[in-house]
């Protein structure tokens, strides 16, 4: 039959492309929240629109009131899709269960079951006007159905839309509103135009302009999808981009607008303000701007030292290129901090193990040549006793070699028992009461002899008065602390003097051995006293000794509950000095 195309059908036909447009456009998003369905809310309009064009050309009231039912197969269904796009975009997917969508189409499919079977109840529609023969429409009387089980539950699906709208732009100031507004805008518009159209100000009478009205809503989202990368942001990931996880997640465009961020990624960059979505990363409050200077520039598993207040911390980018979207990307802010002080502490603890097993060699081999010259020294001399034609002078030196060399041997050994006991946790102290200036008088006339025999002279300082002299510490353990101190001195002194003294001060006492000897190299101030450390550890060194006075000295202080430093000149001399709390 002939169809009779107005102005009217021009218009419903460019409203049924814009949507099938719009629906194209958001379909080759539909990997992006919300771009499904946004797909078939405009090929439900489309339809809807599709099926205006015939009715508003057909030239009988039988074949207008079939196309208006077969309007209702995309219309009646638009109300409801348009809520579940506004959800899924705002972020209230909770409630998108599929028990709740099969509910919410149940409305619209009743109503598309009625406007079907009208004709035998007259529920949508009660009557019919004629057919204007000006306008080739006519108007149509809405039965009970319309206004309860159509219209009023389209409404209440705008309504609860625009709460869910008006809530997302106020929750999302200054970075997503102005998707907000255009979401709000494109869908009140279509019923606006219902309500010209049910208030009967239609300019024509007949003409639903809520259809052609859908043309303005399309325009409004194709122009949003062009010029506004509407769909391609995301506000509401946080929502579900794994906020407990430590690491940091941020998203970006080509242009560095962050698409999203979750709570880590905050807190890593400093950012406070939580609105921050569309926003530039440079202009979203950063207080960390070397980070996110390494965010935007750096390429994938890369790692980059931060100041963060106090703290230098270590982080992981890891970039990842979001598919179908150019130049945006996904940065993954890994804090690795921890496993960086890890390594390296692993990494310090292979040294220091190394460099002890290095000091541990270096102390046998120092070990079996002192035990070695002495022993040799032993054997010799007392096979060279066994002359018979020995005069009493020869003899008594071969003895006082001999001697030196047992004696040299024994101070070895007991260095050794010493060490081995405070390496097993066996060495304890044992408190007496004793006068520390007779203690003092016997460890001078213990090492004179052996300061003078080199041309040395060995110096006591002022005692404390006798009254002070009385303290309760171990007594063995501060002799041997100060017989190590000053057979070094007496070891590394070639002439001048050694001078050993106390003082008495409000922490207790102070003890110091003061040489004119070679002196300490700044750099093994601190190493001397550790444990198998010497000045020199070359086994073809010139002075004797095993190296273990030192250390043994600085435990025994330590359980002492003091503390040994020393303080020395290249080639003018050290100051050994200890404290004792009594």
């Amino acid at each position: 039959m002939n169809q009779t195309f107005t102005i009217y059908s021009l218009f419903f036909l460019v409203t049924a492309l814009v949507s099938f447009f719009g629906a194209f456009l958001a379909w080759h998003r539909r990997r992006v929240k919300g771009a499904l369905e946004i797909t078939w809310l405009m090929i439900a309009s489309g339809i809807g629109a599709f099926c205006v064009i015939f009715e508003t050309s057909a030239p009988t009231m039988a074949e207008k009131i079939f196309w208006a039912k077969m309007e209702f197969t995309g219309g009646s269904f638009t109300p409801v899709l348009y809520l579940i796009f506004v959800l899924r975009f705002t972020g209230k997917e909770r409630f998108l269960s599929l028990k709740n969508i099969i509910l919410l189409f149940i409305m619209p499919l009743t109503t598309l079951v009625v406007v079907l079977t009208n004709d035998y109840h007259n529920l949508m529609w009660s009557g019919f006007s004629p057919i204007s023969p000006k306008t080739n429409l006519m108007e149509y009387y809405h039965g009970i159905w319309f206004w309860i089980g159509y219209l009023a539950y389209s409404y209440l699906m705008l309504i609860i839309a625009t709460v869910s709208i008006f809530s997302f732009i106020f929750h999302h100031k200054n970075s997503f509103q102005y998707h907000g507004w255009i979401i709000l805008l494109g869908g009140l518009v279509p019923w606006s135009a219902s309500l010209f159209y049910l208030t009967g100000i239609n300019v024509t009478p007949g003409l639903d302009l809520a259809p052609a009205s859908i043309t303005l809503s399309g325009l409004l989202l194709i122009y949003a999808i062009f010029h506004n990368r509407f769909l391609d942001l995301v506000p509401v990931a946080r929502e579900t981009l794994f906020e407990t996880l430590q690491d940091g997640i941020i998203a970006l465009d080509e242009h560095n607008r962050i698409l999203d961020i979750n709570k880590s990624a905050m807190t890593y960059l400093g950012i406070k303000n939580k609105s921050i979505l569309g926003l530039f990363a440079e202009e979203s409050g950063v207080t960390v701007p070397l980070l996110l200077k390494a965010v935007i520039t750096v390429n994938n598993n890369d790692q980059i030292e931060v100041p963060v207040g106090t703290e230098l911390k270590t982080f992981q980018l890891i970039t990842q290129a979001i598919k179908n979207q150019s130049g945006s990307r996904i940065i993954v802010i890994r804090d690795i901090s921890y496993n960086v002080s890890q390594q390296k502490e692993l990494i310090k603890a292979k040294e220091k193990a190394e460099e002890s097993d290095r000091l541990k060699s270096a102390f046998l081999a120092n070990i079996s040549h002192e035990i070695r010259t002495p022993m040799n020294g032993i054997l010799g001399f007392t096979e060279l006793l066994r002359e018979l034609k020995l005069s009493e002078d020869e003899q008594q030196e071969y003895l006082a070699i001999i001697e030196k060399s047992g004696t040299r041997m024994l101070n070895i050994i007991n260095d050794i028992i010493s060490l081995s006991s405070l390496e097993a946790g066996l060495s304890k102290v044992k408190i007496t009461n004793f006068d520390i200036n007779d203690q003092m008088g016997i460890i001078f006339n213990l090492y004179e002899p052996q300061a003078l025999e080199k041309g040395i002279k060995l110096i006591i300082c002022d005692n404390i008065p006798t009254e002070e002299a009385k303290i309760i510490s171990d007594k063995e353990k501060i002799k041997e602390i100060l017989s190590n101190l000053i057979k070094n001195a007496i070891k590394f002194t070639a002439t001048g003097s050694i001078e050993i003294g106390f003082s008495k001060n409000s922490d207790g006492l102070e003890f110091f051995v003061k040489d004119t000897g070679i002196g300490i190299n700044p750099e093994q101030k601190e190493l001397i006293f550790e444990r198998f450390r010497q000045g020199s550890e070359s086994v073809a060194r010139y002075y004797e000794g095993a190296g273990l006075g030192l250390s043994i000295s600085k435990a025994y202080v330590l359980l002492l509950g003091g503390r040994i430093w020393v303080e020395s000149e290249e080639g003018k001399g050290s100051t050994f000095y200890f404290t004792i709390p009594c």
